[in-house]
């Protein structure tokens, strides 16, 4: 979804990506990052789409992204959408930095990057070039 946002009086052009992932994928003016919102008794707000999408305050898009400073923490990134594996960058042991490409999914004639949410290093691939996965299947853990 694309949407038109303002802060501080200058215009962002905003790309979000699938909201029921966490972190959720923003392109800013070309720029990736990851967001993390707050939800409110497990409930999120959602307004309907209008024909102009009203302006917001998109400043937490531009703050870095939080690493903890554990290298115990294991996350495992899981497939935004379902398709298949096109590239598989990295290998188990290998360091990733924040932002950094781990696999290519093919989902309708699109290569659609999966990129860290931080840096780590990789602990387990789950999928191969060639693998079909689902929606929300594991891709690769980080710790």
């Amino acid at each position: 979804m694309k949407v038109r946002v303002q802060v501080d009086g200058q215009l962002y052009e905003v790309e979000i990506g699938d909201l029921n992932s966490r972190p959720i994928q923003a392109t800013v003016d070309g720029e990736l990052f990851a967001v993390w919102p707050e939800e409110v008794a497990g409930v999120v707000a959602t307004m309907p789409l209008a024909y102009e999408a009203p302006m917001a305050d998109v400043s937490a898009l531009k703050q870095p992204v939080a690493v903890p400073a554990s290298g115990d923490q294991v996350e495992t990134m899981t497939s935004p959408l379902p398709g298949d594996i096109l590239v598989v960058a990295v290998r188990v042991g290998e360091k990733v930095e924040a932002g950094q490409l781990l696999c290519t999914i093919e989902s309708m004639k699109m290569n659609n990057p999966v990129r860290s949410p931080r840096a780590g290093v990789v602990e387990e691939l789950f999928v191969a070039v060639g693998d079909h996965v689902n929606y929300g299947q594991p891709l690769v853990r980080l710790r």
